[in-house]
């Protein structure tokens, strides 16, 4: 497996769940979370700000995944194993 597939496999890796769902909005909140949680200490105004950029990044993949692909083959480009 090359190095191309390996780095492809790990990004789909983080960014799905294990039943393919993606996970943008779980890695946002996580993140900005994490970032919120620092900014408090400062500022509160700043921790609401960034606690928001989380709660539209759950909006947003709400919007943006409601397509499903439908079931088939689909092309891919991974490398054939020799």
């Amino acid at each position: 497996m090359s190095f191309r597939d390996r780095f492809r496999d790990f990004v789909v890796d983080q960014t799905t769940d294990v039943d393919g769902a993606p996970a943008l909005s779980r890695r946002a909140t996580q993140a900005c979370a994490m970032v919120a949680d620092m900014t408090a200490d400062h500022s509160t105004a700043g921790a609401a700000a960034i606690a928001a950029l989380g709660a539209a990044a759950v909006a947003a993949q709400g919007a943006l995944t409601n397509y499903i692909h439908p079931p088939g083959p689909y092309a891919t480009f991974r490398e054939d194993e020799r």
